[in-house]
């Protein structure tokens, strides 16, 4: 099939574009989901929705499966590549954890920052708009409470599992999840490689499963995350090991297709469909053919390279851009669909996207210099993966 043959790379796959599509698509699915929440009515308080407004409603309804999509590609490039490293005994603590610390602290402390910063200057000056008045301001529970224990643990990037994010960014509880695992997974990947008997591996990681669930209040809030971040990586081994028939990456988009139709639905538990699309987003990256695809490379790439920033800042940025447009005679209360709430929709897109993309050329382009300075260069090279 053009444009699915497998990179000229080969096996060891510097860069695999498909992947910019998913961290860009899913980043794209948490904004308009959480913006569409800002703007308008929901779908029930419509009373005669035509096929246009429930495709919008569909679409813009699938934000919490684009979370599941970050899980897989997460696990895939961070889990993948930790497990090689362990297996082939050239893991070092310091390169792994350095590489985490720049990538994850460059742009959240930054993010933090701007999130008490944006959500004083709403509540000084706009607290007379619905977007600042209302408390909690629903779907998403945006407030504007927070204190320095709170802000302790969100630094500490744990929020979700040991605390609550910051109320007027609630949803980077799945950044705290993600370092979570980022922590747990040389642990467990050196429990399942060590040369020690299968019953002693088994009754670690069942010890390690508790602990980590009496803080995570209960198996069911973490272990379906976790269980789509291991097969993240577990696709990153599969990729690389074996050439798979497109069919087998195709099958993968397909449950996650079937994952956004039946969560919207609501007739499989919440869980159930986060592991449809997540674990069938892992299939699909299992895939060297599929990985190898992208339709306009270009924007898209760019798209991914700021993801993380629009994930981190696009709700504080959203509810400051829609105080003002309320100030300047936009809707006061959620509206139906119309030509005045589709415009204000879009701008609140336009204006997280913008604010994103300037935010990532501050912070994200430090990211590598930070992580030589933490590692040094000599170390850093000599631990990167070589070539197959």
């Amino acid at each position: 099939m053009k444009g699915l043959e497998p990179p000229a790379e080969g096996k060891a796959g510097s860069h695999w574009p498909f992947l910019d599509l998913l961290r860009f698509g899913a980043a794209l699915l948490v904004l308009i989901g959480h913006t569409r929440g800002l703007v308008f009515v929901s779908f029930q308080d419509i009373a005669q929705a035509g096929l246009a407004t429930k495709a919008f409603y569909f679409l813009t309804g699938i934000h919490r499966e684009g979370v599941a999509i970050f899980f897989a590609v997460s696990g895939f490039l961070v889990g993948g590549a930790a497990w090689r490293a362990i297996r082939d005994g050239r893991f070092t603590a310091r390169t792994y954890f350095a590489s985490r610390f720049a990538r994850i602290y460059i742009v959240l402390l930054p993010a933090l920052a701007l999130t008490v910063l944006l959500d004083w200057i709403g509540r000084t000056y706009l607290i007379d708009t619905r977007f600042f008045s209302e408390r909690p301001l629903e779907p998403i529970d945006v407030t504007s409470h927070w204190s320095w224990g709170q802000m302790a643990c969100n630094v500490a990037a744990v929020q979700g599992i040991f605390c609550k994010p910051l109320g007027p960014n609630p949803p980077l509880w799945s950044l705290g999840y993600e370092w979570v695992f980022y922590l747990l997974a040389p642990v467990l990947f050196g429990l399942c490689l060590a040369k020690i008997p299968r019953a002693a591996k088994v009754a670690a990681v069942a010890l390690l499963f508790v602990a980590m669930s009496h803080f995570a209040g209960g198996m069911l809030r973490w272990v379906p995350w976790l269980a789509i971040w291991l097969g993240g990586a577990f696709a990153a081994q599969v990729a690389r090991e074996r050439d798979l028939p497109i069919l087998v990456g195709l099958l993968g988009l397909g449950a996650v297709m079937a994952g956004f139709v039946l969560s919207r639905l609501q007739i499989v538990p919440v869980y159930g469909t986060d592991l449809m699309v997540g674990l069938g987003a892992g299939l699909a990256i299992a895939n060297r053919r599929l990985l190898s695809w992208c339709p306009l490379r270009g924007p898209v790439r760019t798209g991914a390279d700021f993801s993380y920033s629009l994930y981190l800042i696009h709700v504080p940025v959203a509810v400051l851009a829609g105080g003002m447009l309320e100030r300047l005679g936009g809707p006061s209360v959620l509206a139906p669909p119309g030509p005045v709430a589709y415009a204000v929709f879009a701008a609140l897109l336009g204006a997280a996207l913008a604010t994103a993309f300037l935010f990532s050329l501050v912070t994200e382009r430090h990211t590598d210099r930070l992580r030589r300075l933490l590692v040094g260069r000599r170390a850093l090279t000599a631990t990167m993966p070589k070539p197959a």
